[in-house]
């Protein structure tokens, strides 16, 4: 088919330049040299996978394992595939491109296929290698637990390519795709929790202001603002992984969250958690992310004078 001879050329070029032994490489020192560490000086004998696969730190210092690889890997994957197509289009390698049978529909297709297996791959084997040192260092693995982490960091991997791949063929130059590229990862990475504390605010002052809408409750607030927070790929593959390690929806609903808050909350959400909280709901938010970038991507891009 069309878009996976797209993906192929996509693939074997990242290995001609070698971006993929650099991933690969980065991948292999993150995932094991973390673990190495972790499991030689910190762990204890006690420690199992959960140790450090499932650190989640909340209240004074927030962190956890799960988020810091979430920041990294979604800045490979945008790296990775912000110049996808805008790269072809400047270089003039597009239009010999579109001129073999294939449709620009799948130039998207192709080059999200390719992007994605760059960055997925390295990360698969930085995973490989971190099982390599659990086994080593004999520490217990939690299979349900370990490995459908491992599921849910690849969709992200290739929700970021394709939010990369989708800005680079809406893009007009290599300059807006730079720019909207990094503006998304900072939006993502630093600026979301203003968004999600900001929208209730919004709607409460609006609430003020309109004498027949009723004012916002504080429960309807709380949810509200955990709607948006999880509206993020970030931070939706965050809860995700810590509903798999914790089991609990609202506990991973309100992770990394203060004491005051999760004191707050957590009252809130155990007299009815809405669908919108829910982990179905938010993995189709992830899901969401993979889609929808692609095809506004497109839709800009078909029309586009090459």
């Amino acid at each position: 088919m069309s878009w996976q001879a797209v993906a192929q050329k996509d693939f074997e070029d990242a290995v001609r330049s070698r971006w993929l032994w650099g991933l690969s490489v980065f991948f292999l020192l993150f995932f094991g040299g973390t673990t190495t560490v972790f499991y030689a000086y910190v762990g204890g004998p006690d420690a199992t996978s959960d140790s450090l696969f499932g650190l989640f730190a909340s209240g004074f210092l927030s962190f956890s394992y799960t988020g810091f690889l979430a920041f990294a890997l979604a800045f490979i994957a945008l790296i990775s595939s912000y110049g996808a197509v805008i790269d072809e289009r400047e270089s003039g390698t597009l239009k010999l491109l579109l001129s073999l049978p294939h449709a620009r529909r799948d130039v998207i297709a192709g080059k999200i296929a390719g992007r994605s297996a760059v960055v997925v791959i390295p990360a698969l084997v930085g995973f490989l290698i971190a099982l390599v040192a659990l086994l080593a260092t004999g520490t217990r693995i939690v299979p349900g637990h370990f490995f459908p982490q491992i599921a849910l960091t690849a969709l992200l991997a290739v929700a970021f390519v394709s939010i990369g791949v989708g800005v680079s063929a809406s893009a007009g130059s290599g300059r807006q795709a730079t720019l909207g590229t990094l503006g998304l990862y900072f939006l993502f990475a630093l600026l979301w929790s203003f968004v999600a504390r900001g929208f209730p605010q919004l709607l409460t002052e609006i609430a003020k202001r309109v004498p027949v809408v009723e004012p916002l409750s504080g429960a309807l607030t709380v949810k509200l603002r955990l709607l948006v927070k999880y509206l993020n790929p970030l931070r939706a593959y965050e809860t995700l992984v810590a509903e798999v390690y914790f089991g609990d929806p609202i506990q991973a609903r309100l992770v990394k969250e203060g004491f005051f808050t999760q004191a707050q909350a957590a009252p809130v959400l155990q007299e009815s958690l809405p669908f919108y909280l829910t982990g179905p709901f938010i993995f189709a938010v992830l899901l969401a992310w993979i889609a929808v970038p692609p095809l506004l991507g497109y839709w800009s891009f078909r029309d586009q004078d090459l």
